[in-house]
């Protein structure tokens, strides 16, 4: 990393009161969207009047982390606005006499001047925490150069010049500030968590939805043959809860064939030629074939290798085309791959109906309940509506993920699950979901592109 660079990723930290004209420096640690996160001194934030009046960039902030409290100099922010600065990487690194690149602000005259300096470092020391009891690393620092560290520098990142990466945090100066005294990196774990987005995700698939699992792990544990419908109000999660199932309770996911299809928005007349059509080009059949035809096709290929068929939006259906979807296609197709399970074939095939509006269920006669999942009928089960979170939902999940979870989040379970009940209608699931991706700096949207597979 240049000086240049670097320079793009510094904030500066005021205050709102025209009255103080104290100031520091901070840093983008993570950006998510237009949302920056800010690692910056807690000392900093003290001084241009506390967590309700700091400012970043003439932005209001929002203290999201702070180690004031317990000794530890450092607090991070949440800027809403301040997506366009690029983040810098952290690493814990750096022995003695190991170049660094570091730039912060200045008064001059009545501005304030950004300035990149150089410098090596000194000897690793500590600082003792009497009120966590517990040692912080640091670093003495030595300014090279023409210039030298002023006040406002405090909060400055510390990056090695020879990874790029952030190793600590101008804490203080000392004398002319020709040296200077930086924490190492290594302490923002104690107060904030960088959560990895892989595994926020793997935590995520834990979350609710305990009566459509059980359900479904009962029907896959006692039948290779097996239909369901998911279905419930709109931003209810319909699509999460099939990936959930299939990722998380499916064994042979992995090796199984999956065909999905579905009608990407509202049409005024439905046209169940064209989704079939589409069917077909998923299996290699004329696109033309009769329903009797598709389903001697998929029958084909549980041959060789477990199905899994996905129909999104069946709520766009006309009554007639789903009954001929079920009884015309899929119980033709069941019966078929059931004979043959009597000899020597043992694929598994499963189809899914997801209706995203909650308005299929009231087809009564297409589904069977729940309770009747252990009989050998190849009609769809339907399984339990999909509600809102509950708060005991929220506290338990945040309870058995809390080594996962930022810091902030499992330290104040019950304010951090009223936050997200607040936010999300009362635990509507899919609005729920993006209000904890964005407590743990990620973006719903973005992610869950990678995240719904299926």
């Amino acid at each position: 990393m240049n000086l240049e660079d670097l320079q793009k990723s510094i904030v500066l930290i005021t205050s709102s009161e025209s009255n103080n004209s104290r100031f520091g420096t901070g840093f983008v640690i993570r950006r998510v969207s237009g949302t920056a996160y800010v690692l910056t001194c807690a000392h900093v934030v003290r001084d241009v009047g506390g967590k309700e009046k700091v400012k970043a960039d003439s932005r209001s902030a929002t203290v999201i982390a702070s180690g004031e409290d317990d000794g530890l100099d450092l607090a991070v922010l949440r800027v809403d606005g301040l997506g366009g600065k690029p983040e810098i990487n952290l690493h814990v690194s750096g022995q003695r006499e190991s170049p660094f690149i570091t730039a912060g602000f200045q008064l001059y005259d009545k501005a304030h001047l950004i300035r990149s300096l150089q410098g090596t470092l000194g000897e690793p020391v500590g600082l003792q925490s009497i009120r966590i009891g517990e040692r912080i690393q640091a670093w003495d620092l030595r300014i090279d150069g023409d210039y030298s560290l002023q006040p406002g520098y405090s909060g400055s990142p510390v990056v090695d010049e020879a990874n790029g990466c952030v190793l600590g945090i101008v804490s203080h100066r000392q004398g002319e500030g020709r040296r200077g005294l930086a924490i190492s990196i290594e302490a923002l774990r104690k107060i904030w968590k960088f959560v990895d987005r892989e595994q926020l995700y793997r935590s995520l698939l834990k979350l609710g939805y305990s009566r459509q699992v059980r359900l479904f792990r009962q029907l896959v544990r006692e039948h290779s043959i097996a239909a369901l419908l998911i279905h419930g109000s709109p931003d209810y999660g319909q699509r999460w809860l099939l990936n959930l199932l299939l990722v998380k309770h499916l064994p042979y996911i992995t090796t199984s064939r999956v065909v999905k299809v579905g009608l990407t928005r509202r049409v005024r007349q439905f046209d169940a030629t064209a989704l079939w059509r589409e069917f077909c080009s998923h299996i290699q059949l004329p696109k033309n074939s009769s329903l009797a035809e598709i389903a001697q096709g998929v029958y084909k290929c549980c041959q060789t290798q477990n199905m899994i068929l996905i129909f999104h939006n069946v709520e766009w259906m006309p009554r007639e085309s789903l009954q001929e979807l079920i009884q015309d296609f899929w119980l033709l197709l069941a019966t078929e791959v059931q004979n043959s399970q009597l000899t020597s074939n043992k694929s598994k095939l499963l189809m899914f109906l997801v209706d995203y509006e909650g308005s299929v269920e009231s087809l009564e006669d297409l589904f069977t309940g729940g309770k009747d999942a252990n009989k050998s009928s190849y009609t769809p089960v339907k399984t339990p509506k999909i509600n809102e979170f509950s708060q005991d939902d929220l506290l338990n999940w945040i309870e058995n993920e809390n080594d996962e979870l930022p810091v902030e989040l499992a330290n104040e379970v019950d304010s951090t699950v009223q936050e997200i009940l607040d936010n999300s209608g009362g635990g509507i699931p899919e609005l729920t979901l993006e209000e904890i991706c964005t407590l743990c700096g990620c973006n719903w949207y973005e992610e869950s592109e990678k995240w719904l597979r299926y």
